[in-house]
């Protein structure tokens, strides 16, 4: 039965504390084969006056400290998902999730009322393809400080198709890049 520890300063909200235990879970079962039914993530968090490093409570350290500073730069995680258009949703299905063995997240309408099959792996699948679109629909990164990076968008002159706005993923940023492909990055509500 394996059991992961973390040790926390109090203040992490329970969806952050969610995608925390859920990205553990899957590095665990990827990286050290354990089974995701036995393991067991414990969440322990401290106030900061329980805290110290360098013999000072975090309760009296400067707001400047590094440790403190709450506005982070903007940082890309990784590839958060892909959503391919498909010509034939159920053989795409039959592929993707009973062939392969991908596994179903959730099923919904796309925002343009076509059927979206979500998968747990990353990939979204939607049938159709406007004429002239690529069948990548668009690549979406996790990111943090999902506001600055529109910013920077604005100022630079790179392209903003919409947002930032509240999506599924908390707070997404649609961008095109140099050859026109839709970019979405896309972090927590709070932009950060």
């Amino acid at each position: 039965m394996p059991f992961v520890n973390v040790k926390l300063w109090e203040g992490r909200t329970p969806e952050q504390k969610r995608r925390l235990v859920k990205a553990i879970t899957d590095a665990m079962v990827e990286h050290a084969g354990a089974n995701a039914e036995h393991l067991h993530v414990a969440i322990d968090d401290y106030p900061r006056e329980s805290w110290a490093r360098a013999g000072v409570l975090a309760l009296d350290m400067p707001a400047t400290h590094p440790t403190l500073n709450s506005e982070k730069p903007p940082l890309l995680f990784g590839l958060g998902h892909l959503l391919l258009q498909v010509r034939d949703l159920r053989r795409a299905e039959a592929f993707y999730l009973d062939f392969l063995g991908l596994t179903v997240r959730k099923r919904e309408l796309f925002r343009d009322g076509r059927p979206l099959i979500v998968t747990e792996q990353g990939l979204g699948l939607t049938e159709g393809r406007p004429d002239g679109e690529s069948v990548v629909e668009h690549i979406a990164f996790r990111a943090r400080n999902i506001r600055t990076i529109a910013e920077r968008a604005a100022q630079r002159g790179v392209s903003i198709v919409h947002g930032p706005e509240p999506s599924g993923y908390g707070l997404s940023l649609y961008l095109l890049d140099p050859d026109g492909n839709k970019i979405e990055v896309f972090g927590d509500a709070a932009g950060t």
